[in-house]
């Protein structure tokens, strides 16, 4: 088991080579974390997160918030978080409350700011077989996490209704556009658009505040003339979906 004193090395050096393989992967983590998402109040002085460890052996856990990078570690992220504790050890089938406080940075008021909070699963070493060539399989949750100023206009329960969609035409074919005036992120579970009676699967991405995404092209000569209609799953504070339904202008 790595030292609980100071962050693992392991983590350090074999991050990107080792845990990128399983991030999203079929493999799961058996320890879990609660929530899908972690939303940050800009007044609070911290906010916590729940982990469980499922597994009948103890795991070490070791937590950090990184600013859009899937390869950083404990030691390289420049996140203004700090994370408490941020190496623990996990018994069979005990809980942990993870502490997140905002270290201070400059940041903006009218929009919220994203940041990815890192949960990672360190199995513990068999003694037994400590002199055997083998390979450690570092397993990691990776939320996002949305730090929310007091600032923002309007509620996050207005975002569906304002969002604007678009069928914008490329050299590469159609895409639809999506335009969130909003100071909250747009975060999609599925999308599709309807034309005259014809059906297309889009592959949404989020769309952060007061910006635009454009999503998945739709291949020239696919798109009939009528009016156009974009139906997605919009997913709130909680990880739930909500069905939202607009027109799209061409």
């Amino acid at each position: 088991m790595p030292s609980l004193r100071s962050p693992c090395k392991l983590t350090c050096t074999a991050l990107a080579g080792v845990l990128g393989l399983f991030i999203g992967g079929e493999a799961a983590a058996s320890v879990v974390v609660s929530g899908t998402r972690v939303i940050y109040p800009g007044d609070a002085q911290h906010v916590t997160v729940q982990v469980t460890n499922q597994d009948a052996f103890p795991n070490a856990v070791q937590a950090w918030v990184d600013v859009a990078e899937p390869e950083s570690t404990p030691v390289d992220t420049d996140a203004p978080f700090v994370v408490t504790p941020a190496v623990s050890r996990l018994a069979p089938g005990a809980g942990q409350t993870i502490r997140v406080m905002f270290a201070g940075k400059d940041l903006p008021q009218d929009r919220e700011s994203l940041f990815h909070l890192n949960v990672l699963q360190i199995p513990p070493m068999n003694a037994a077989h400590a002199n055997h060539n083998k390979v450690m399989v570092l397993m990691r949750n990776r939320l996002k996490l949305f730090y929310r100023p007091g600032g923002i206009a309007g509620t996050p329960a207005q975002v569906a209704e304002r969002l604007r969609f678009s069928i914008q035409q490329t050299n590469s074919g159609w895409r639809v556009q999506v335009e969130n005036p909003t100071g909250y992120h747009a975060s999609f579970g599925a999308a599709s658009l309807q034309v005259a009676g014809s059906n297309w699967e889009l592959s949404p991405a989020m769309v952060p505040p007061m910006g635009t995404t454009q999503w998945s092209p739709i291949k020239p000569g696919q798109l009939p003339a009528g009016d156009a209609l974009v139906t997605a799953h919009l997913i709130n504070d909680y990880g739930a979906r909500v069905a939202i339904s607009h027109a799209a202008s061409r």
